[in-house]
């Protein structure tokens, strides 16, 4: 998936688990006056880039999802443009609700951690 923000990649992993690498270029309108002179992936990016990991995994299962919540998260290293992102998600599903722990890795080292809930708008008919 790419957009002009970042380019995403998201890896087929059964259900529950998300695996995706992301990177935002140097181009990327998410730099744009977030420090000039020493340009830092915003942390608003890097959630973004963890909600399209999830939406995609769960439109790979038939299911249209909203984020109903972030918590715990923690950043602890920067991103900066053109680093290779490393996203890992687990779901702990409920009926009509999963929460996603999270983590994002930068050069191997873990860069941010969080918890993504979401809820499901829409489940896609799978067919007879």
């Amino acid at each position: 998936m790419q957009e002009i923000w970042h380019k995403i990649s998201v890896a087929r992993s059964p259900e529950g688990y998300v695996l995706a690498e992301a990177r935002a270029s140097a181009s990327s309108p998410w730099f744009s006056g977030h420090f000039p002179e020493a340009p830092v992936l915003p942390a608003i990016a890097i959630l973004s880039m963890v909600r399209d990991a999830i939406s995609h995994h769960e439109a790979e299962q038939g299911r249209e999802i909203k984020v109903s919540a972030i918590h715990r998260v923690r950043f602890r290293l920067p991103a900066k443009p053109d680093d290779l992102l490393k996203i890992t998600a687990t779901s702990s599903d409920r009926p009509g609700q999963a929460s996603y722990q999270f983590k994002v890795e930068v050069n191997g080292q873990t860069a941010c951690t969080g918890l993504m809930a979401v809820e499901t708008l829409q489940e896609k008919n799978q067919g007879p």
